[in-house]
């Protein structure tokens, strides 16, 4: 009888750790925090969203488009997140209103199929680039999260017309302060 009772315990922790990993798996992409600025100038409206993810230190930037370079097809931008440099992305969506829209996030999510963890399919415009995060503080004791963009297309520019055509700049401050004992 007792060998009966701890392989019936056996059972139920190992059947508790694995539905606890899947758990795990399937809830590092869900969204703790987001967060959306936009710039409006007499050329258009630019709006950027960051999304902070369950997995710790990991997040996402979707960046919308909606400036005259929109007429010309698919708008390229420069991005700089916290020191990092990406001199020439593209926007990838097209959304009804004729705005452009891009989604960067810092991993590719897997997802746990027979036995075996695999890169699932990303969404429609959603590229990943763990590089452009490095620099990005996941927690607010490190710092915000300064972000500059500027769009170009067959030679012409697009900067916020508010402050000189510069770069679009903006600025976010993570919601999260406390400090998990366990990352990974």
């Amino acid at each position: 009888m007792k060998s009966m009772f701890k392989l019936f315990i056996m059972v139920m922790v190992a059947v508790f750790g694995i539905s606890f990993q899947a758990y795990a798996q399937m809830n590092d992409f869900d969204i703790i925090h987001s967060e959306i600025k936009e710039i409006i100038d007499a050329d258009g409206v630019v709006a950027l969203r960051v999304d902070w993810l369950r997995r710790p230190g990991e997040m996402a930037l979707t960046i919308i488009y909606n400036g005259f370079l929109t007429q010309e097809g698919m708008a390229n931008f420069y991005v700089k997140v916290n020191g990092e440099t990406r001199d020439f992305m593209t926007l990838q969506q097209e959304m009804k209103n004729r705005a452009q829209r891009l989604r960067i996030i810092s991993f590719h999510p897997t997802a746990r199929q027979q036995k075996v963890n695999k890169l699932i399919e990303l969404p429609a415009g959603t590229v990943v680039d763990s590089l452009l995060f490095r620099n990005a503080p996941y927690y607010k004791q490190f710092g915000a999260l300064d972000i500059e963009i500027k769009f170009f297309i067959h030679g012409r520019w697009d900067g916020d017309g508010n402050n000189n055509d510069e770069n679009y700049r903006f600025s976010f401050s993570s919601p999260i302060s406390d400090m998990p004992r366990f990352h990974f």
